[in-house]
């Protein structure tokens, strides 16, 4: 990179001061422009050198005599601030066992086209900047949405398609359910109003007969009308009891954990993210029981982590909760187990007050009275 120069591919930057929001905007245009361009790489800590005889400019490291710290977290605090939303961002510190370290910034769009605060939507030509024309633009659009659309579709066919394998292996279920609650009650109003209509056809003889029937006719078609009514709450519980379905809920939940995660920590560059995210990555995608039980019970521990999550500051959690919340969870996934019952120190509560303890509904004892009776 350095030997061929700056291009549209290659930019290179000799302060992270020089380094702005347009210009990574306009790196990620210029990678979106073309289906067959992975990257845009933007080289700062690196000088140009512009050979006299050729006309042609290389590279040369010189360093960044601020700190490798402070241009990353230059770089990364400018990326964010793209628009519509941040641009994709991978750094990787360069000749850092030297005494000129600089930083290669592998640049991507997410949702071309993209542009600055001041709503520029440019591209690269050469070493030259200039703006996106309307073919461009228009290009950029349908293509973003296009990939939107396969997206979504894949995604809608592989839940459609765990749907169908959830459903299929539940229609014996479904089927036996039906037959209990729905299809014997309307044969037993069918046996019933046939009943009322015999005895209807003989209200001479049978006054009291017929009447009584007929209520009982009335009756039944209110019980059949309740059940049907419950149909849907029959099935869900049937589905809901199945591995099948315990399996596909706990991985969309299982999803959600991991993508709150990398919003926690995506910013972070230490080892210690990198080995958090190593952790978290080898509970989540371990394999899921067939054991319905198991998994309800995995889906009430994650449940529980974005709850607490959600409860922490900014509901957003820090390196240092997720470290202990990961060592938990590995814990727990190793062993699993319910939560003990709180036992309280009771004999010290009696001896120290027993009438306020019998008497008080507030006292500690009384209160795990009431725990024990509900």
């Amino acid at each position: 990179m350095l030997a061929l120069g700056e291009s549209g591919r290659f930019e290179f930057k000799r302060e992270p001061d020089a380094v702005s929001v347009k210009l990574i905007s306009t790196l990620a245009n210029w990678v979106a422009l073309s289906p067959g361009r992975e990257a845009a790489h933007l080289l700062v800590g690196v000088d140009e050198v512009e050979d006299k005889a050729t006309g042609l400019v290389r590279g040369v490291p010189f360093g960044l005599p601020r700190g490798l710290d402070r241009a990353v977290s230059r770089i990364q605090d400018l990326a964010s601030k793209t628009r519509p939303v941040p641009v994709d961002t991978f750094i990787v510190e360069e000749n850092v066992s030297t005494d000129t370290p600089f930083v290669r910034v592998e640049i991507r769009p997410t949702m071309a086209p993209h542009f600055d605060d001041e709503g520029r939507r440019q591209t690269r030509q050469g070493r030259s900047t200039r703006a996106l024309t309307d073919d461009e633009l228009l290009r950029i659009y349908l293509d973003r949405e296009a990939g939107t659309f396969a997206a979504r579709f894949r995604q809608t066919s592989e839940e459609l398609r765990s749907a169908v394998g959830t459903i299929g292996g539940q229609v014996d279920d479904i089927a036996v359910a039906i037959e209990a609650s729905i299809a014997e009650p309307i044969r037993s109003l069918a046996r019933t109003a046939e009943a009322a209509a015999d005895a209807a056809a003989s209200a001479k003889s049978s006054a009291d007969s017929a009447s009584a029937s007929a209520m009982n006719a009335e009756y039944e078609t209110d019980n059949v009308r309740r059940l049907v009514e419950d149909l849907q709450d029959v099935v869900e519980e049937i589905r809901d009891d199945t591995p099948e379905s315990a399996a596909f809920a706990l991985t969309k939940l299982r999803r959600r954990v991991w993508w709150n995660f990398v919003v926690d920590t995506f910013e972070h560059t230490s080892s210690l993210s990198n080995r958090l995210e190593g952790r978290l990555h080898t509970v989540l995608s371990s394999d899921i029981s067939i054991d319905t039980a198991r998994s309800q019970w995995e889906i009430g521990l994650w449940e529980d982590v974005l709850q607490r999550r959600a409860s922490q500051p900014r509901q957003r959690g820090t390196q240092k909760w997720w470290h202990s919340t990961i060592a938990e969870i590995e814990g727990y996934v190793t062993s699993p187990s319910y939560a003990s019952p709180e036992l309280p120190a009771l004999r010290n509560a009696l001896r120290a007050d027993l009438d306020r303890e019998l008497d008080d509904p507030q006292s500690l004892s009384r209160k795990f009275m009431e725990l024990i009776e509900g």
